[in-house]
């Protein structure tokens, strides 16, 4: 049987993961129901009877199950055993408001890399766009907890609801220091803050200058936001994955 070795160090029978809303309380031997978006999500993966998966509700439960039936508008799973929650790496993301499907991608890809929470910002160049990408269903590729999502709000009210916990915090700029050289810090957390296309505007830049936020360069070449959100994403998880402890991860599943 294939197994993996979870980031908390527990080996596992591999398995996808499906998203279920109401896992509390749940008991070994219980069946629970998979229906609606996921019935999908089970075909294109061509799971059978039989199957090990993963269900998560999104709120920091994680249970392993067995597939017992898979009917036309129906699926079944026998629930066997709670296994520990993946908590989100500790990063927070502000990101500019964009338009729906731009940014249900970046939320997407947010959540496969263990986003924490993910703010939208109306900076003065993205006031236009008409949707803000408040609303978002995706379940955890593998994970156990949603982030927290908020927006849409003008800068300094996203940056009054900063955490007050130390860090470092990251503004993509093309003139800052190269990003390498700033994961290569020692510190438990990381903010990222990324401007809407056209750039920031001079009192935006001082307003993040002032609380803390550190330039760096993701490259040579210009990218979309949601590109550039994912790879300083990307960057940050790969650099607290390294640390290897429990400080480089969210303390608990909170």
């Amino acid at each position: 049987m294939t197994t993996r070795t979870d980031p908390l160090g527990v080996d596992e029978p591999a398995g996808p993961t499906l998203f279920h809303p109401d896992l509390a309380a749940r008991h070994r031997g219980e069946v629970v129901r998979i229906e609606g978006d996921e019935l999908a999500h089970v075909r294109s993966l061509r799971l059978r009877a039989g199957d090990a998966v993963y269900l998560t509700d999104g709120a920091g439960g994680r249970w392993r199950g067995r597939i017992e039936a898979i009917e036309r508008r129906l699926v079944t799973v026998v629930v066997e055993h709670e296994v520990p929650g993946r908590p989100p790496y500790a990063m927070t993301l502000l990101a500019p408001v964009g338009h729906r499907d731009r940014a249900l991608w970046l939320v997407e890809k947010s959540v496969e890399i263990g986003v924490e929470r993910i703010a939208f910002v109306e900076f003065e160049r993205s006031r236009s766009v008409v949707d803000a990408g408040r609303s978002a269903a995706l379940k955890q590729c593998g994970g156990s907890r949603l982030p927290t999502i908020v927006g849409a709000a003008p800068i300094e009210r996203a940056l009054e609801s900063l955490s007050p916990v130390g860090g470092s915090r990251w503004l993509a700029d093309p003139g800052g220091q190269a990003i390498g050289h700033a994961a290569a810090g020692e510190w438990h957390r990381v903010t990222l803050a990324i401007g809407p296309e056209g750039g920031l505007e001079a009192a935006e830049k001082d307003l993040l200058a002032g609380a803390g936020f550190l330039p760096v360069s993701l490259g040579p070449r210009v990218l979309r936001f949601e590109t550039a959100a994912v790879f300083g994403l990307a960057v940050a998880a790969a650099a607290l994955e390294c640390r290897g402890s429990a400080s480089t991860r969210t303390k608990g599943d909170r």
